[in-house]
Order: C-alpha cells, then structure tokens, then sequence
C-alpha cells in the first residue's frame, strides 16, 4: 500500500517509520527543510511515559484567573478575538471536573504505558541513538499541598500499573545530588523509574535517515501543502506548491496546524496551538544528570550530553511562535534560583513552538468519515513520549488490525 504522511515532526515520522517497516511504500510531506523543526525541534527532552495528569483537572481552575495576566505564570490564556480559542476554551473548561481529569488520565497513562513498550521495540530495532538516559524521571514540589497532590495522582496511577516512588527531600538529593545546593525549599518528590530523557530532535531526523536509507521511504522536504482534494468519501490526492501527489492512505499529522486543513473537508477537530519555550545551557559540574520536572513553575529539566535543556511554561496567543524575552525570563530564573552553584551565563539558544493541544488532554488517532483519511494529531506536550504507541496504533488501524489498547477516549468520536 502506498501511504502519504503529512508532517515530519516526531508523530510523522514515527509512523513513516512503523508502516514503511512493515514494507508499505511511504511518502512523506514536510515544509521544513529537515524533519522535527517546528515542534520536536527543542522541546524539554522528556520521555514521560508516567505522565498522566491533564492539564484541564480541577485543580487548574482556581489559578487561570490568577495566571492569564502575569508574564511569568505557567499558563497564560491571552484574551484575543479568536473564535478557536474561545471554543477551546470552553470545552478545556468542562473537562476540568474531577470525572473527567479522572477519565483522561486513564486515557493518557494508557497510551503513555503502550508507548514505553513501542519505544524499547523502535529503539532496538532501529539503532538509533538520541543522547538517551534511562534513569528516571524525578517530579520535586515546593510547596506540601501540591506534593500531597501528586502522591494522590501516583497512588492512582500505581493501582493502574504504573510504578513510582514518594521521595522525601533527603531521598530527592541521594536521586539528584545537585538539589543539594538547591536555591528555594524542596519539601519532597515523585520519582518515576519508567521515565526517560534524550534530544527529540536527533531521534527525529535519525529515525527519518533510517526510513531512507533502510526502506526507502520518500521526504519531500521544503515542500508546502496546499490542500487535500477529495471525491466521494475518498481522498483523492493533495496538493502542493510542487505538484500533486497520490497514494491509497493519507496520514495527518500536522500538529497545530491540523484544523486548518481539515475544516475544509468538513471535519472539526479541537486542536488549539499552547505555546511553550525552551532554552540551552551548557553543563557543567553543579548541572543536574537525571531528568526533572518541577511542581511549582511547570518547567522540565533534561541532561542532553554537554548541553541542559529547560522548558515550560504554556502560553495561548494563537499562531505566533515568536519567542518572547519575558517568557523565557522566568525559565532562566527558575534554573538559576533552583541551581544557584551553576552560575550559568546568557542560554546558548532560546527557542518557542507551538504544541498542537486538545482540550482534555490525549491526542486524535484513527479513522475519518473520509475511507482512507487517518488523524494522528494533537498531542499536546506529549508528543514524543506518545509518538512510538500512537505510530503502531495508526499502522494498525490503516492495516486493519486489532490494536493492541483500546482506542477508548483517543478517536475524534469523542467529540
């Protein structure tokens, strides 16, 4: 079968890599000149597979009020003339009852725990290398309310398979010795054994060379796509800025962009760009080695060989990926106030992108009222974490196989 993927970030070229694996013929769209460089490009660098908690929870809503006007807040919603987002909005708000957080997080630690087996089978089988560490996952909390928060979300995800250990603040140090020194309180921490970390983007474009090299898949990089042409119930090609390409199956996977090629095939997806940003440090000997994320400012930390990456924050403000000096201001301060015995000069990058997010937290994966239009889109700020599962639950859907998990609370008929 010839299939067309459309998006050669991680989630594209992860399931280029499954099904041209499987011996289909793949083609792949990107308008980039590279793959994983919108973005997988610089993101946090964590494979956290334990991570299960939706953004939209009860929690949330005491703090978007307080948040949606402070440059430094972890979630920021921008209040603009934005129907999407208004819309978006909406529902985020109604998947914040604790019935739905807890349906969602069955969903996510579902698909998180499928895709922790899908990568050490991607990983072996394909060789590629990514700067990977294979440690863990340490979460540290500031504050004991949000820590007595996240030991309830651990136990609960104990009950569902997913192992994790309560970590004081002595324990937090034996696991990571730099928050010796650490520059505010660490009251105590979860620690994820499943967890990972490693550089999205060198997987991305290594398992992109292989998809060449070994099956002779087709990128079309610098290719942009105009539009997906349709006739009776079927794709029929699509069309870009070099031509017009056909195959028997298409696969979205465009990230935010999603909706705005699918509103006209009549098809509406809840997808809503969150912005995020991340910057680059070079390590040295106070840098942390093992993967964190911290409670309170939402910001991970990840080891990628010589370099520190930390990212956070999610910013709503439509369609702009421009980086903004008073977002990142607040990461380079968490860094410095967190490992003060770093002294990190000026970041040797700082970056932005845009995480295409649904609003109650898994991503769409599956079939369309089109036979051979299949979605693999909207994961949020897990796309890496997911993109090994989500590629082999695509695969298997186009070839019409039993999927190994239940596609419960994944498909777009949930909306």
């Amino acid at each position: 079968m010839k299939i067309i993927v459309l998006g050669s970030g991680v989630i594209g070229v992860s399931a280029a890599y499954v099904l041209s694996s499987r011996g289909h013929e793949v083609e792949v769209i990107e308008r980039q000149a590279q793959s994983g460089c919108e973005t997988s490009f610089a993101n946090g660098g964590q494979l956290s597979f334990s991570h299960a908690e939706p953004w939209a929870n009860p929690g949330v809503l005491p703090k978007v009020l307080k948040w949606m006007f402070k440059d430094d807040a972890p979630l920021v919603f921008r209040p603009r003339a934005d129907l999407e987002m208004m819309k978006w909005g909406l529902k985020f708000l109604m998947n914040c009852t604790a019935n739905r957080a807890l349906s969602n997080s069955v969903s996510l630690l579902k698909l998180g725990l499928y895709s922790k087996k899908k990568m050490e089978q991607l990983r072996v089988f394909s060789g590629v290398t990514f700067d990977n560490r294979r440690d863990g996952i340490l979460h540290i909390f500031s504050q004991q309310h949000e820590f007595d928060h996240a030991v309830e979300q651990a136990r609960f995800q104990e009950r569902l398979g997913c192992p994790a250990e309560i970590a004081d603040r002595k324990k937090c140090i034996q696991l990571e010795p730099a928050l010796e020194h650490a520059g505010k309180p660490v009251v105590g921490g979860i620690f994820q054994p499943l967890d990972e970390s490693g550089d999205a983007l060198t997987f991305t474009q290594e398992l992109a060379k292989r998809c060449i090299s070994e099956y002779k898949a087709v990128f079309n990089y610098g290719t942009q796509l105009r539009a997906i042409n349709h006739s009776g119930g079927r794709i029929t090609s699509v069309t870009t800025d070099k031509g017009e390409h056909k195959a028997d199956a298409y696969i979205l996977s465009l990230g935010s962009y999603s909706p705005i090629y699918l509103k006209p095939l009549g098809i509406r997806v809840p997808i809503y760009p969150m912005k995020g940003y991340s910057v680059t440090f070079p390590a040295n000997h106070y840098a942390p080695a093992l993967s964190l994320t911290d409670g309170e400012h939402k910001i991970v930390y990840s080891r990628l060989g010589d370099r520190l990456r930390i990212a956070g924050t999610a910013e709503f403000a439509g369609y702009n990926a421009t980086v903004r000096p008073e977002r990142i201001a607040p990461i380079v301060r968490a860094v410095k106030q967190l490992f003060p015995k770093c002294e990190f000069g000026a970041p040797t990058s700082e970056w932005a992108c845009l995480r295409p997010s649904t609003p109650d937290g898994p991503p769409i994966i599956g079939k369309t009222l089109y036979d051979n239009l299949y979605l693999n889109t909207g994961h949020g700020t897990l796309g890496w974490t997911q993109a090994a599962g989500s590629a082999t639950l695509i695969a298997d859907i186009i070839e019409n196989r039993p999927t190994e998990i239940s596609l419960d609370g994944l498909t777009l008929a949930r909306y």
